[in-house]
C-alpha cells in the first residue's frame, strides 16, 4: 500500500508523540541512573545475562584476548569480581555462553565510554559508571529509532489518531517499557528495533530485490539471530509476508526457487555476520558450530510445553504482566482484513515463538518482570494492536468507545503500576503465584 501523506496537524501530533516517548524514557533512564547503583562485587548494569553478552568487548579490546586465557595471568590489580562468567570446556577452555551479537549493540556505547572515560577521571577497565552508563544510552537511542520505524510503518495503514494511540501504548502499556528503561542493557528492547528494522527491510526487498538489498535482508536476519538465537523464528516474515492464500503460499515456494541465487545471496549474508562467532566457537572449542547452551544445561523439552503458564499464570503469564496485548490478540483476528500480507507471518511467528520458548526448560527465563521472551514482538504485535484501535475508535457515539479506550488506558496505567511494583519488590523477580499477586 503506498504511503500516506498525513495532514500537517497530523504530522505535527505525531513528532509530539514521539518526542514525548523518548523524553519519557529518557526521563525514567536519568531519573532513576541505574549506572550508579552498583554493589560489592556486582554492577547496577553489567550483571547477570549481560555479563555474558558484554563479555566480548573488554575481553577484547581492553585485555586483548578473547579466549580469557589470561584470567591465568592477570594484570596488576585486576579481580574477576563477576567480570567475566564462563563455563570451563573438557579440555580447559572458558567459553563465553552467550553468542556476540548484543556486544556488537552495545560497540557503539563502549567505544564512546572507552574514549571519554579519562575525561571524566573513570578507570578505562570495561566496567566503570560511564561504561554502563553509555550501554543504557545507546539502547534508548535504538528504541527511539524502533519507534521512529514504527510509526512510518504504521502510518501506511492508519490513521494518525490510531498511530498514536498504538505508539503510546506500546511504549507505556506493555513489558517494553521496563525492558527500555529500567532494564535498557538486556537485549529485548534492541531486538525490538532490529526486528521492526526487518519488517521494513522485507517490505522494501519484496518491491524491489536488488543485490544489495538481498544481502542485508540475509545479514539482519542473521544478526537477529546472533544478538538473541530464538528471534530467528522471525524468518516467517521473509518467508510468509503478503502470503495471504493456500495459493499464494504455492506461488511463494516457486518465487524462492526461481530466485535461488537471490536466495544464495541471502544465505551468503547470514553466514558472513556469523563468521567471527565461528571463529571464536572454533578457537575455543575446536568446532565452527557449537550449542553453547548444551554445557550449561540449557535444553527444549518439545513434548512438554508450558504454554498456558507464559500466557496466563501470575508467575510470570504474558497477559498477566503485560494486558495490553489482549488487544492486540483480538487485532490479530481482526488484521486479516485489514493488512492481510501481514496476517499469516504473524499468525504463524506467535505460534510457532510461543511453542519454543515455553518448551525451553526455564520458561519462566529466570529473574524477571512477565514474559521478557516476547517483548522483542512487540513492534509487530502494535500492527494487529493499532486494528484493535481503530475498530474501537472509528465506532459510533455509544458507550463501547468510552469503555474500550478506557480499559486502553487502565492497562496503561496497570502496565507502569506493576513496573513500579517490580522495582520496589513488591512483585517478586521469580517467585509469584496467584496468592502473592492479588
Amino acid at each position: 500500500m503506498p504511503e500516506k501523506s498525513p495532514p500537517e496537524k497530523s504530522r505535527f501530533m505525531l513528532r509530539i508523540t514521539l518526542l514525548f516517548i523518548a523524553l519519557f524514557y529518557l526521563g525514567v533512564d536519568l531519573g532513576y541512573h541505574h549506572w550508579t547503583h552498583d554493589k560489592p562485587n556486582e554492577r547496577a548494569i553489567i550483571h547477570w545475562d549481560i555479563i555474558s553478552y558484554y563479555a566480548y568487548l573488554p575481553a577484547t579490546f581492553i585485555y586483548g584476548d578473547v579466549t580469557l586465557d589470561f584470567l591465568d595471568n592477570p594484570p596488576e590489580g585486576f579481580i574477576n569480581d563477576n567480570k567475566f562468567w564462563f563455563y570451563e570446556t573438557e579440555t580447559g577452555k572458558r567459553l563465553i555462553i552467550t553468542s556476540m551479537g548484543m556486544a556488537v549493540m552495545y560497540a557503539p556505547g563502549f567505544f564512546m565510554a572507552h574514549a571519554l572515560a579519562p575525561l571524566f577521571e573513570q578507570a578505562r577497565d570495561g566496567y566503570s559508571m560511564i561504561y554502563q552508563f553509555f550501554l543504557v544510552f545507546t539502547t534508548w537511542i535504538y528504541v527511539v529509532l524502533g519507534f521512529v520505524i514504527l510509526r512510518n510503518l504504521l502510518m501506511r495503514y492508519f490513521s494518525a489518531r490510531s498511530t498514536v494511540w498504538t505508539l503510546l501504548a506500546t511504549a507505556l502499556g506493555t513489558g517494553l517499557f521496563y525492558y527500555g528503561t529500567h532494564a535498557a542493557a538486556m537485549a529485548h528492547a534492541p531486538s525490538f528495533f532490529l526486528i521492526i528494522l526487518f519488517l521494513w527491510l522485507v517490505d522494501r526487498w519484496y518491491t524491489r530485490q536488488s543485490i544489495l538489498n538481498t544481502l542485508l535482508t540475509g545479514a539482519l536476519l542473521g544478526f537477529i539471530a546472533l544478538v538473541r538465537p530464538s528471534n530467528i523464528l522471525v524468518i516467517f516474515i521473509l518467508l510468509l509476508y503478503r502470503v495471504r492464500t493456500w495459493e499464494g503460499f504455492w506461488q511463494r515456494i516457486l518465487f524462492f526457487l526461481k530466485k535461488f541465487h537471490l536466495v544464495g545471496l541471502m544465505i551468503v549474508g547470514f553466514i558472513l555476520v556469523w563468521m567471527p562467532q565461528f571463529l571464536y566457537w572454533h578457537a575455543v572449542t575446536g568446532q565452527f558450530i557449537f550449542y553453547s547452551y548444551g554445557p550449561h544445561g540449557g535444553n527444549f523439552y518439545w513434548g512438554q510445553p508450558h504454554i498456558l503458564e507464559t500466557l496466563f499464570s501470575f508467575k510470570k503469564g504474558w497477559f498477566v504482566y503485560a494486558p495490553m496485548m489482549a488487544f492486540a490478540m483480538v487485532g490479530l483476528v481482526l488484521i486479516r482484513k485489514r493488512i492481510g500480507d501481514l496476517f499469516l507471518p504473524l499468525v504463524v511467528l506467535m505460534l510457532t515463538m510461543i511453542y519454543v520458548q515455553s518448551s525451553w526448560w526455564c520458561w519462566w527465563f529466570g529473574g524477571s518482570f512477565g514474559m521478557r521472551a516476547y517483548v522483542e514482538l512487540t513492534g509487530l504485535l502494535a500492527f494487529p494492536l493499532a486494528v484493535s484501535f481503530e475498530y474501537i475508535l472509528k465506532k459510533p457515539k455509544g458507550w463501547m468507545k468510552p469503555v474500550l479506550m478506557g480499559l486502553v488506558v487502565f492497562f496503561i496505567f496497570l502496565q507502569q503500576f506493576q513496573t513500579y511494583q517490580y522495582k520496589r519488590n513488591l512483585i517478586h523477580y521469580n517467585g509469584m503465584n496467584r496468592e502473592v499477586y492479588w
